[in-house]
């Protein structure tokens, strides 16, 4: 059986950082990722969120663990604070039936 995915967050705090950098920084983790998945190491790329009035990014992947994480931010350059694995969570049918809505429906 093939281990799941699991979601990784890696947190970059980087005074000065503009969109053009955070999108170099995906292209190199992107690259990366994929010479690591040929070298039989689980990791892809997906995307970034970047909150520039903060001055934070968060560059998210799926692997198998945190390590190959790591290993694909730091070939990439990416500069980081940490690596968390992350959830992502979705309303529920029963949750969303719990929300009044306004028009009485």
């Amino acid at each position: 059986m093939t281990p799941r995915l699991r979601t990784f967050i890696v947190e970059c705090y980087s005074p000065g950082i503009d969109r053009e950098s955070v999108e170099e920084d995906g292209v190199r983790a992107t690259s990366v990722a994929a010479e690591m998945r040929r070298d039989g190491i689980a990791v892809r790329y997906l995307h970034a969120m970047f909150m520039s009035a903060d001055e934070v990014v968060f560059h998210v992947f799926l692997a198998d663990d945190a390590r190959s994480v790591d290993e694909a931010s730091r070939r990439a350059g990416v500069r980081f604070e940490r690596i968390v694995e992350s959830i992502a969570l979705s309303p529920s049918r029963s949750t969303s039936d719990l929300v009044t809505r306004r028009d009485g429906g």
